[in-house]
């Protein structure tokens, strides 16, 4: 389903928009009614930036065995611990290979709700269908299933971002710091690629 996205990601040619829409290892991606999407008019104006962590975030995979999962975390860049993620964490069943993504800093009182966020790379966005969890920092994680092969070739971007159900853009991952976007959270694409292909091989079932 990501077709579009890996050709982008072979070719290194991204435009620095978000993308916001995960995929499942089972299927659950889904493309956007009429494939690409405009960029035109699809971030409502006045998007106000919580935190720009660009500068200072990074990720890591780690392989915790069973019965925990090994993890793919947005971590701090200084420390790099997973069990302290900064928003974003992809974690993987061991023992089937299944990949699920979890996005913070989502409200709370969305938990136990359904809906479809979009992930968006450049003028293309595909639909995701996930679900509100509580999450221990107070607020709800919005968790969906994900293909590996989606999720590596995601990593290789320069940038790609994360849309809720009503159209705001949650998440942005910049491969560049300075990179002018706008979401309510800014983070960095450092390690992923390295990072992402580990946690592959920390995924194998086992």
């Amino acid at each position: 389903m990501f077709h579009r996205i890996a050709l982008l990601a072979a070719a290194g040619v991204m435009a620095t928009a978000c993308a916001s829409s995960p995929s499942s290892s089972g299927g659950g991606m889904v493309a956007d009614a009429g494939g690409a999407v405009s960029l035109t008019g699809a971030t409502p104006a006045g998007t106000v930036t919580v935190a720009n962590m660009a500068a200072t975030t990074a990720w890591a995979a780690e392989d915790n065995l069973i019965p925990q999962d090994p993890v793919l975390a947005l971590v701090t860049a200084t420390n790099g611990n997973t069990d302290n993620p900064q928003g974003v964490l992809i974690s993987c069943n061991a023992s089937n290979g299944g990949t699920t993504v979890k996005v913070g800093k989502q409200p709370a009182n969305r938990v136990g709700q359904s809906a479809t966020y979009r992930i968006r790379t450049g003028a293309s966005a595909q639909e995701v269908e996930g679900k509100f969890q509580a999450s221990k920092s107070g607020d709800a994680d919005f968790v969906f299933p994900i293909r590996q092969s989606d999720l590596l070739a995601m990593s290789k971007l320069d940038t790609f971002s994360i849309l809720s159900d009503t159209g705001e853009v949650q998440w942005a991952f910049v491969k560049d710091p300075a990179a002018q976007v706008q979401a309510k959270y800014i983070a960095s694409l450092k390690n992923m690629p390295k990072q992402t292909e580990d946690f592959m091989v920390f995924c194998n079932p086992k």
